[in-house]
């Protein structure tokens, strides 16, 4: 076991020092300095970088480092919220450029995962690699049945690999969030933990394989989108066997057809798809770039590649609908409400200056229709105007932002005249139709219900406690400045939430006394004043329902 643990520190060092002269090489030897790793640093002369630009430097050091780093600069990439849109530009260029593995590599691995000959499985298996990308090559096959599928394989030995590049990513990450003061807005050793997650999710094919399975029973039934078949009786942790879908990458359609109208069809179809994932089955494809998203014969839509799947609730569904509803209707107000509710703040924001940035970006749409504005960049662009007001957006929205930004470039590419808007507008309507639905609001009230009765029960040791503390003179308040605006935000919703759950405590709590006692003239054998309790409570709490849905604030 030591053995094994010294093998595995020894690789982990040799690799740091792999990584820190390929960053030494494409200029970036400052930020090892302020790290404090100099001492790994080759003395040796690196080649010149001629007129390359900053972001081109980052993608081809990203590319050297090999497949954790690529995979890392991919989801970047998707990342405004994150980094510059030069350098996201640049990342999107970003491939695996990895020579596939030998089929006798390949073989072994099938073979060791599936227990059997390979000859056994499939009745034919193509010795050249299908497509190779650095975890995984894919491979053209059919099944003993006949059927024809293809074999995603995991590279030998890619697992370890990344496994210790994880664990450098993440003590670098520390290091830069201890030496490198200005990175912690972008919340380093968060990005690496995320990213790991991530990784970890797509070395389990299996994981990719439920993938598939829950997001062709959400399209069940659906003639506009095919989702392939997983064969589950060869498919392990490294080997993921599915049905072939036969089509054509979505931006070059010229290869099937030239005519307007079926371009228009395949538009609308990969819109409703995107927006059903999102606005509907909160499940949606995290890496919908054009080489994921195939187009047959018939029209219909193919997703491929399930790898990277991203997951919302109907809040942030909710949140997500109304952001597009407040950039439509021109509403800063609602918009910057919005941004505090689900952004995080680590350093003050100065509310207005934030109002007057979010106005500017509105402006620069000012006098066009809403068929020629571009939502979704447009919130994009919000979204970063929060980041430079120190708000972190989760990673959620980004991917959203990504889905739909790719739909709308590719429905334009594909269609002039396409609308996005016209397509989200049956998707938000019916959630915020669900929002006003009597089933939901009879939950929202039960649960609002709880809530009270639970903070009610607790509130008597509370003030027991905070009163003893006050005898001892043991309490100390430290007020820091963090932004007064926000702090009255924060305060008006507590405020209001204390006062409504005492008014509403009281009223539900008093009814219930004065039912059980049988005092005063009653209807049947239930009080009056008890019944006119309930109903008045009711009614507050209704009101109070209705004003958190429309405005989010308590």
């Amino acid at each position: 076991m030591r053995l094994s643990q010294l093998h595995t520190t020894y690789f982990q060092a040799k690799r740091l020092r792999e990584i820190i002269n390929v960053v030494v090489k494409y200029g970036f030897g400052f930020l090892v300095e302020k790290v404090g790793l100099v001492r790994l640093i080759n003395r040796q002369k690196h080649r010149e970088l001629g007129i390359l630009t900053t972001p081109e430097r980052v993608r081809l050091m990203l590319e050297e480092l090999g497949p954790t780093f690529i995979k890392l600069g991919q989801i970047l990439a998707s990342r405004p919220d994150l980094i510059p849109p030069d350098y996201i530009e640049e990342l999107k260029k970003l491939h695996d450029r990895i020579p596939g593995v030998g089929f006798e590599s390949i073989k072994r691995q099938v073979e060791k995962e599936l227990g059997k000959p390979i000859e056994e499985v499939y009745s034919f298996f193509d010795t050249h690699p299908y497509a190779a990308a650095s975890i995984a090559q894919v491979h053209r096959a059919t099944l003993k049945g006949g059927k024809e599928v293809v074999v995603k394989v995991q590279r030998p030995g890619i697992d370890r690999i990344i496994k210790a590049d994880l664990e450098i990513l993440h003590n670098l990450a520390r290091l830069a969030e201890k030496h490198i003061p200005e990175s912690r807005i972008y919340d380093p050793v968060g990005v690496v933990a995320e990213f790991a997650k991530a990784m970890h999710r797509e070395l389990d094919f299996t994981k990719e394989a439920w993938n598939v399975e829950k997001f062709r029973r959400n399209f069940e039934g659906d003639a506009t989108v095919y989702v392939p078949k997983v064969f589950w009786e060869c498919t392990t942790h490294k080997v993921l066997t599915i049905e072939y879908v036969d089509g054509v990458r979505i931006d070059r359609i010229d290869e099937i057809s030239r005519s307007a109208h079926f371009k228009k069809k395949v538009a609308e179809n990969g819109a409703r798809a995107i927006l059903k994932q999102i606005f509907a089955h909160g499940f949606f494809h995290a890496d919908p770039h054009p080489g994921n998203i195939l187009v047959r014969s018939d029209g219909s839509i193919a997703f491929i590649d399930f790898g990277m799947m991203g997951r919302i609730d109907r809040d942030t569904m909710r949140k997500m609908a109304e952001m597009m509803l407040g950039v439509i209707n021109r509403d800063e107000e609602r918009i910057v409400r919005l941004l505090l509710e689900i952004g995080q703040s680590e350093k003050r924001s100065n509310l207005e200056e934030l109002t007057l940035d979010v106005q500017d970006v509105l402006d620069r749409f000012y006098g066009k229709t809403l068929k020629e504005i571009n939502i979704p960049e447009l919130i994009s662009d919000i979204f970063l105007t929060a980041g430079r007001h120190g708000i972190k957006i989760p990673p959620k929205f980004a991917l959203l932002c990504k889905s739909i930004l790719t739909i709308d470039g590719i429905g334009r590419q594909l269609y002039p005249d396409f609308d996005f808007i016209k397509m989200a507008k049956p998707f938000v309507k019916q959630l915020f139709r669900e929002r006003y639905n009597p089933k939901y609001l009879t939950k929202d009230i039960r649960k609002n219900i709880t809530n009270i009765f639970r903070s009610s029960a607790l509130l008597p040791d509370l003030i027991d406690e905070v009163y003893k503390k006050v005898k001892r003179e043991s309490i100390k308040i430290d007020f820091e400045y963090g932004g007064l605006e926000r702090f009255t935000f924060e305060l008006n919703r507590m405020a209001n939430r204390i006062v409504f759950s005492m008014v509403l405590a009281s009223l539900i709590i008093g009814s219930s006394l004065i039912v059980r006692a049988g005092i005063g003239p009653a209807a049947g054998e239930i009080p009056l004043m008890g019944i006119m309790g309930f109903v008045l409570a009711g009614l507050l709490g209704v009101g109070l329902l209705i004003s958190i849905l429309r405005t989010g604030v308590m």
